[in-house]
């Protein structure tokens, strides 16, 4: 089988550390949500889902387990609209997703896409997406256009769109010129809290006026990723550190970077890497002073220079000879070794702002707002995303612990800055029977 045709693919460089780490409790996932103005339809989805995964031949796969590596094989059957899980981010299986390494599903008028992240990131999940949406809209009968930010059916597929942009970019260094000592990180406050006593997953969704907090971050000449960044790391150390009286602590921030914007790339896999963004948390912090050291490191993180050293690096495990012919066993035992070194105990929390989704204005009508969850786990309880649709920007917080806390005192944070805050949530910490309301 070709991988030009794409009915065998190798997973990206990325991408071959999330089937290595997957266990019984935890797998990378994400969940992009999307809120219609009306109930949706579960026949006309499943038939616009099975209509629309033929446009995405790098989606179109299953996980298989080779002798050296994981990889990629073209899926032969249909995937299947789902109704929602009240669990959020529930693992996704051969046996409960048919196969595919992602999960359409429904509750009412909201649609929930969960991706394992081996497949895709966030970027190309919303290409997917919005191509989704198109189709359904069109079987709806709705008079919708793509207006050239559509990956419609009928456009072509450029094979560029399932490329490694890794290996593209990767150039060749000695190994004494790699920056493995950059990817360690140092030991981090880790949050703690009450574990819920199932698989679920807390919920809280702030939705904003996506105009006014742009106002808000251009008052205190800042970006909005370093706005919420900073009132994060401020809400952690007053509701979490402040109060035990703790010695100084590390807050560690991990935030994706998405290549595309400083590489030439339209890969619908994953292509990102992360900022380590970290500061000793005490009395004398400042939102203003937060604000200057998250500039200060995603300025650093961004530099192409820097980028292109850390692509080399991590390509360079891959392309490593002993490593290339060690059979799969062995590279998961490395992996899950090296995971005591380069990541766990090494942040706080992730946060992902994927900035705005470039949805067609004919959609609008149809097309309330959409959210982001990402994974949480026990050795990173607490997630954030944010994400914009149209007019309104939606705060994510996901969470393995009942307290709620940090989002209470982010919230604040907020409405004291005079920003008119909805507050949503599926009340998991009340009702462990309860079906995400979003």
């Amino acid at each position: 089988m070709s991988e030009k045709s794409a009915k065998w693919l190798r997973l990206d460089n990325s991408a071959k550390i999330f089937p290595m780490m997957a266990d019984k409790q935890n797998q990378n996932l994400f969940d992009i949500f999307i809120r219609l103005t009306e109930d949706v339809d579960k026949d006309l989805l499943q038939r616009a889902l099975e209509i629309t995964i033929k446009r995405f031949p790098s989606l179109n796969v299953m996980l298989k387990k080779g002798v050296f590596w994981f990889y990629f094989e073209e899926h032969g059957g249909k995937p299947k609209v789902y109704d929602a899980d009240p669990v959020i981010l529930k693992k996704i299986t051969s046996s409960n997703c048919g196969g595919f390494c992602f999960r359409i599903s429904c509750y009412r008028n909201v649609i929930f896409a969960d991706f394992f992240h081996a497949l895709t990131d966030g970027t190309g999940a919303a290409e997917f997406l919005k191509s989704l949406l198109f189709t359904y809209f069109t079987l709806k009968g709705y008079p919708v256009d793509g207006e050239q930010k559509v990956m419609t059916v009928g456009s072509p597929v450029n094979p560029r769109e399932y490329e490694d942009s890794f290996l593209t970019n990767y150039k060749k260094k000695k190994i004494g010129d790699l920056t493995i000592s950059s990817l360690k990180g140092k030991k981090s406050y880790r949050i703690s809290g009450i574990r819920f006593d199932n698989a679920g997953k807390g919920v809280i969704n702030l939705y904003v006026p996506a105009k006014d907090f742009v106002t808000l971050c251009r008052e205190h000449g800042c970006t909005v990723t370093e706005m919420i960044g900073a009132l994060f790391m401020l809400s952690v150390y007053e509701t979490k550190i402040k109060p035990q009286s703790l010695p100084p602590q590390d807050i560690q921030l991990f935030v994706p970077i998405n290549l595309r914007k400083i590489f030439p790339s339209v890969t619908m896999r994953n292509f990102s890497l992360f900022s380590r963004i970290g500061v000793t948390a005490s009395d004398e912090m400042t939102l203003e002073s937060l604000i200057a050291t998250i500039h200060e490191s995603l300025a650093r993180d961004t530099r192409k220079d820097v980028l292109s050293d850390k692509i080399s690096t991590t390509v360079y495990a891959e392309k490593f000879l002993p490593m290339r012919m060690m059979p799969l066993f062995m590279k998961r035992l490395i992996f899950r070794i090296s995971n005591l070194f380069f990541g766990k105990n090494k942040k706080t929390a992730t946060f992902s702002s994927v900035g705005v989704i470039n949805l067609p204005d004919s959609f609008r009508p149809y097309v309330k707002d959409m959210g982001l969850s990402i994974t949480a786990n026990n050795a990173c309880p607490v997630t954030i995303t944010a994400l914009t649709a149209y007019d309104t920007m939606c705060i994510n917080f996901t969470r393995t612990i009942t307290d709620t806390e940090i989002e209470k005192r982010f919230t604040r944070y907020l409405t004291d800055f005079g920003m008119k805050v909805k507050v949503t949530s599926n009340f998991w910490e009340v009702d462990d029977d309860a079906l995400q309301i979003l």
